[in-house]
């Protein structure tokens, strides 16, 4: 199963890999911080930055047609909201893992489709 539907992903940005290359890019920084902020936010028990946080990634990633790692933000999200804080460091790392799994995807795929005719 592939980390995130490729034929919707090109119909959303009209096939154009630039475009879409420069999004990954956003997702590689800015999602990358969202992260951080997260991560900080789950250790410190920072409740309403970590749900505010995971809520922006979800929106981020909900552009990648990437399932998984959209409900791992959900999840994260959710626990924030519920205040189920002792569950956040495994949510939190599951997040983790599902953000790099999907940049390595994307990007391998932007390989690919730049050399597609």
């Amino acid at each position: 199963m592939s980390l995130f539907d490729e034929k919707e992903l090109l119909d959303r940005v009209d096939h154009d890999v630039e475009f879409l290359t420069d999004t990954v890019r956003m997702l590689e920084t800015d999602g990358r911080a969202l992260l951080d902020e997260i991560s900080l936010a789950a250790a410190t028990g920072d409740a309403p930055t970590l749900a505010r946080s995971a809520h922006a990634l979800k929106g981020m990633i909900s552009n990648f047609c990437a399932p998984e790692a959209h409900a791992s933000a959900a999840e994260v999200e959710k626990i924030a909201r519920e205040g189920r804080l002792a569950a956040a460091p495994a949510a939190v790392a599951t997040l983790e893992a599902q953000l790099d799994a999907l940049l390595r995807a994307l990007n391998d795929f932007l390989t690919t489709a730049a050399l597609r005719p």
